[in-house]
């Protein structure tokens, strides 16, 4: 199966790089507007955000949020803003820092969920492999209490002893055979015994 996904990758055609980078450059436009309201919100001037009524070609979320990005980047805190602007608004130095902050955590971000999307779901992902949920639900700690009677049924099973037996590291006396190795450690003992079985 891993042989066959190194083998046979999925062909990269122009619709996923073209999603890319549309989806970067929103996160980008969004980081720009964002900047600019902490740092009016950082100023004492409260959140600040573009007015959604005004502009002259129709957008779901406002003609302003697109006409007042150049105005945003040139360090201009109230551009965009609804009338009458708050007191007390950002100025170049603090707008240009906001924008520098939040536009490196939302790229931070945004390429770790890039980077976990695709090797979860991209072509690279390990195929055929559980997910951690799966494996706690079938090889657990959970499970193996739950069946401890089957897989150890001497010490947990319905005619377990009362009292738990203790066996020394050296200790073969349940052993069939001669007394080989006493003393010697269950894994030499192990392997003294396969080399007579010979």
């Amino acid at each position: 199966m891993q042989r066959e996904r190194r083998r046979d990758p999925y062909p990269w055609t122009w619709e996923i790089p073209t999603a890319v980078m549309l989806a970067t450059l929103f996160v980008i436009v969004i980081g720009i507007q964002l900047g600019r309201s902490v740092a009016n919100l950082l100023a004492g001037a409260g959140w600040t955000w573009p007015d959604a009524n005004a502009g002259t070609f129709p957008s779901p979320i406002g003609t302003a949020f697109w006409t007042s990005l150049p105005g945003v980047l040139t360090g201009h805190a109230d551009a965009g803003l609804p009338s009458p602007t708050p007191d007390g608004l950002a100025g170049r130095g603090l707008v240009w820092t906001g924008l520098a902050l939040t536009e490196i955590a939302l790229l931070t971000a945004t390429i770790w969920v890039g980077v976990y999307t695709y090797q979860r779901w991209g072509p690279g992902r390990m195929r055929g492999m559980a997910t951690s949920a799966e494996a706690e639900k079938l090889l657990g700690v959970t499970r193996l209490r739950k069946v401890a009677g089957i897989v150890r049924p001497d010490l947990y099973g319905k005619h377990a002893a009362t009292e738990p037996v203790h066996r020394a590291a050296g200790d073969a006396t349940d052993r069939p055979g001669p007394a080989l190795g006493q003393g010697l450690s269950p894994w030499l003992l192990d392997r003294r015994l396969t080399k007579e079985e010979r």
